[in-house]
């Protein structure tokens, strides 16, 4: 079981210059890619999302790629003579028209992002691809490290907190065996202090009893709810995405647990329910953060 929470870097240094990346990633429902590349390399956006796709199913991803060059790489940038042309005719040209002093200067011109062009052509994309491949490749690699470590610890937790929904299950259970007798001895000692004994009928007090009993069996909830827990278990031990599959269980595991506390009033049987579904609360505040 992986969390959604991660955070790798990777460096790779190459003939045509120095690739970092940085790769975080939050929970999120479904997988989300924001990928930023410089300017240059920006056709290859597509291919990083689709790799940081191959290797993860959900979450919030940042992927932010730098670049420097070597010192070797070769000469990609140049000047834009009609663009500097034709923007200092038309800077002397206002000039004289608003009564300016001073003349046009190189400084003037350089603000301008027409005058100094790079030269994407000169890039290699095949090359270029390659190195970033695997510049990304490796980051991913220190991502999904920390999300697979962070995502053992959850499972340990969950563990921890199924065996106590365990318990209380099985506390419940006992309980429930022992709510029609304590309903009888409730209900005759009342009927007793009401009506003189010779007016008390064996007969309609059990049928009364066979009412309540069906009407608070909560043994088939306590069953399912047996099931879910061991459904719960075995997919922490598994490989693949199970977060939305989790979270489904808890739903279905809360709702048995809202069906006993409507079927069952005694006390200890409340209690326990209160208790919970604060556990069943606390594993799905956790579940929003797994893959």
């Amino acid at each position: 079981m992986n969390s959604m929470t991660g955070f790798g870097k990777a460096e790779l240094v190459t003939k045509q210059g120095t690739f970092s990346v940085e790769i975080s990633s939050v929970n999120n429902r479904y997988l989300e890619v924001s990928a930023r590349l410089p300017r240059q390399f920006s056709a290859l956006e597509y291919r990083v999302r689709d790799l940081i796709g191959e290797h993860l199913s959900r979450g919030k991803v940042f992927a932010f790629i730098g670049f420097t060059e070597s010192e070797h790489s070769p000469n990609k940038y140049y000047v834009n003579k009609k663009a500097m042309v034709s923007l200092s005719r038309q800077l002397r040209e206002i000039s004289k028209e608003l009564n300016l002093s001073g003349g046009v200067t190189i400084s003037d011109l350089l603000v301008f992002p027409e005058v100094t062009r790079l030269d994407d052509a000169v890039y290699d994309e095949k090359a270029i691809w390659s190195a970033m491949e695997k510049a990304v490749t490796k980051a991913l690699a220190g991502l999904l490290k920390m999300r697979q470590k962070e995502g053992a610890a959850m499972a340990r937790d969950m563990k921890k907190r199924l065996a106590t929904i365990k318990k209380l299950n099985q506390a419940i259970k006992k309980d429930a065996k022992l709510v029609v007798d304590r309903y009888r001895e409730r209900l005759q000692a009342r009927l007793e202090e009401l009506l003189p004994s010779a007016q008390l009928d064996p007969g309609r007090l059990e049928q009364e009893i066979t009412i309540l009993a069906d009407r608070s069996d909560i043994s088939e909830e306590c069953t399912r709810l047996t099931s879910h827990i061991n459904q719960y278990q075995a997919d922490l031990t598994g490989n693949q995405p199970v977060g939305k599959r989790l979270n489904f269980i808890l739903q279905e595991m809360h709702r048995e647990a809202n069906t006993i506390a409507s079927k069952a009033s005694e006390t200890s049987i409340t209690s326990a329910v209160i208790s919970l579904k604060e556990e069943i609360e606390k594993l799905r505040e956790m579940v929003q953060n797994v893959e």
